[in-house]
Formats: C-alpha cells, structure tokens, sequence
C-alpha cells in the first residue's frame, strides 16, 4: 500500500540505472519522455491520490440521511468505495518492481540488493507506526505483534485480510512482502526472466494449487480458500493477481511504448479513467479482480501513457502528496482512531462536525505523514541503498 503501498513511494532509489537502459531499448524516444517510470508523475500522483482515497474511506465520513438522498449516495457509492486504493496501490507496486528491478536495467538486479532495498523501504516506517498504534491504542498479543512486525497473516479466515495486524493497514503489506519475495526469487532463479518465475508462482499459488486441493478455483478474493495455513491462504488469494496485472503493464509498456501516439494515449486516458470511475458506484462493495483490479490497472496505463506522450501535466501538489502516500497510509489509522476518541459520536445529519472531523483528521495525517516520512521513511532508503551498494 502499497512501495504500496511500497513500491517506489517517494523518489526512486533506481533513477540512475534507467537513461543507459532507455537509449538501449528505444532511441528513438528523446530523454525528456524516457525518464524511470518510478518518477513519473502521473505514477506519483495515482499513489497520493489513492491514499487520500483510504484515508477519506476509512475516515467514517457520512454525509446522507433519509432527506439527503443525493449526499447518501454519494457516501455509499463514493466514500464507501475508497478500499479501491489499495488495488491501485497493488498494481502500482506490480509495475514499478519489475520496471525497477529487471526491464529497465542493462542487468537485472540482484536478489541480495533487491531485498536488502525493498525491506529498508518498506520495514522502518511500518514498525514505527505499528509500536506506536499499538501502544496507544491497539495492544494486541505478543504472538499477534511479532507477527506484525514478521509481515505474517494469522488467520485462515476473513479473507482477503487473514488476521489484522497490530497497525490494521497490514494486512495489505503482507501481500507486498510476499510479492517481494516471489520476485526476490525469481531474480535468484532466472535473472532478467524473472518475470516468468514470477508468473509461474502465481498460477501456481492462485489456480494449480486450488484446483488440485479444492476442485476448481474461485476469482472472489473475500472468498479465498480454508488452506490450513495462513501464508498459503494469502498467498492463493486472487487478489495477488493484481501485481501480475502491473507487471503485464510494465512489460508491455517496455516493449511498445516507443509506438503510442498521442491520439491513443488520449484514447487510453479516457477509457481508463471512465472505467475506473464508473466501476466505484456499479461494482459491489468488496474487493474483485475482475471489477476493482482490471479498472485500476486500465486507470495506470491511460495515466502512463498520456505523460509520455506529453498530454498529461500533474500538478506539484499531487506529486508532493505521492511522495508522502506510503507515510500517509501509515499514520492515518492512528490518527482516525485518536480522533474519535476525543470527539463524541456524530450522526449523519451533523455534517459541519462530519467534515471538520475530516478536515481534522486529514491536516493531523499529513502532519504526521510529513515526520515519518523525513525521520523514518528516507532514512530507511538511503540506508538500503548504502548497504546494498557495500554487498555489492
């Protein structure tokens, strides 16, 4: 959530290897358009808006009652939707890891640095705000909290979740680690193939392995399978498929991109982003493959495409908030939940205290979002960086 939430929130660790590899690949495209998709501003402002999205959804923001039918809605339709985010944020990670890693590398990277690079990205802000939720608000068990910390489901059940962790937003985070490690594997088994082991793994997990335990496989992600234990049910779930869907798009975008013109990449936009729009308020309220999984990743290349053919300029302000998306979704739970506490209960038909609430909750979350991010988030990447240079 998603690098989710992890991939590649703030600037790339990977921007130097990407020009050598461009004028490779394509030289044809001038510099100014071939810059490393994990910078790329339309990629930076999908991650910022999608976290605004979790927060604003998990905020309990309510704005209709029975005399306001248009505002409930709006609610039900819109604000309910905002899970939407963390499918955005799978697809992402899907895209930038094997852009990063592999596609856009004279030599792929190698598993060690891998690790070493997406775990001091990924660990140092996710404990730091799991200490911290869980010592003010949430105190679970040891046995819960170290598996927190471990990135591991304790559940078999209540899928796509498999066990809340101590800070609940983890549970998507054990999805990333787990893609971490399909794709660290990979590149120790095939190098720059390591999409195909990757590829491999996940029919595997989501249709191979269901079929041959449980007689066919399911597409629901809230349904899952009763593995007995919990990292293969994760594992199996379809909602995985979602990386796979991201890093189709980045190998598609590696090998074609030097053939988009501007009038498809408009044609890409728009249908990317009518889709996703329309698929909030006509697909049910629970995750899907097919109808949250599918638009987000229609809405990622419509995005991509459109700035690199020069149609699609973002605004600052959006950039700025992609590069604080890992740390927002991080500290927004705490300070939702401190909030609430403070205030008392609000019925729908409040709506000035509804969306001071909001509002309150927002500025405190990107405060916060601002501090982990300086004190905890960069540092861990400079020195994942530093560590994976000196193991060469």
């Amino acid at each position: 959530m998603h690098e989710l939430c992890a991939t590649g929130h703030g600037q790339s660790e990977d921007q130097g290897s990407q020009p050598a590899a461009a004028a490779t690949v394509t030289p044809t495209i001038p510099e100014s358009r071939d810059r490393a998709v994990a910078t790329l501003d339309s990629i930076q402002a999908l991650r910022g808006l999608a976290a605004a999205y979790v927060l604003l959804y998990h905020s309990g923001l309510t704005l209709g009652t029975a005399h306001t039918p248009v505002l409930g809605w709006l609610t039900a339709n819109v604000i309910k939707r905002g899970h939407v985010g963390v499918d955005v944020f799978f697809v992402i990670s899907g895209f930038i890891i094997a852009w990063v890693a592999v596609l856009a590398r004279p030599r792929p990277e190698t598993p060690l640095s891998f690790v070493i690079r997406r775990c001091c990205r990924l660990a140092p802000p996710y404990w730091t705000m799991s200490i911290i939720h869980a010592l003010l608000l949430n105190p679970v068990t040891p046995a819960v909290f170290a598996a927190s910390l471990a990135f591991l489901p304790t559940s078999t059940g209540h899928a796509p979740y498999y066990g809340y962790p101590a800070l609940y937003v983890g549970w998507s985070l054990n999805y990333e680690m787990a893609f971490y490690g399909a794709f660290a594997l990979g590149l120790w088994l095939a190098g720059r193939r390591a999409l195909w082991v990757v590829l491999a793994l996940f029919v595997l997990f989501t249709l191979a392995l269901p079929w041959w335990r449980f007689g066919a496989p399911v597409m629901d992600p809230a349904q899952g399978y009763p593995f007995a234990w919990p990292w293969v049910a994760m594992a199996s779930n379809p909602l995985v498929l979602e990386f796979l869907l991201g890093c189709l798009l980045a190998w598609a975008y590696a090998r074609w991109r030097h053939l988009l013109t501007r009038g498809a990449a408009w044609a890409m936009l728009a249908i990317g982003t009518g889709w996703f729009l329309a698929s909030l308020p006509l697909v049910g309220p629970d995750f899907s493959l097919a109808g949250r999984g599918l638009p987000a990743a229609a809405l990622l290349a419509g995005a991509v495409a459109a700035e690199h053919t020069g149609l699609l300029r973002v605004p600052r302000t959006l950039v700025w908030l992609g590069e604080l998306s890992y740390a927002l979704y991080l500290v927004h739970p705490t300070v939702i939940e401190g909030v609430k506490r403070l205030m008392p209960e609000l019925t729908p038909d409040q709506y000035g205290l509804q969306l001071a609430r909001f509002a309150i909750d927002a500025a405190l979350a990107l405060l916060l979002a601002m501090l982990l991010h300086r004190w905890v988030e960069l540092p861990g990447i400079a020195a994942g960086r530093h560590w994976a240079r000196r193991q060469g």
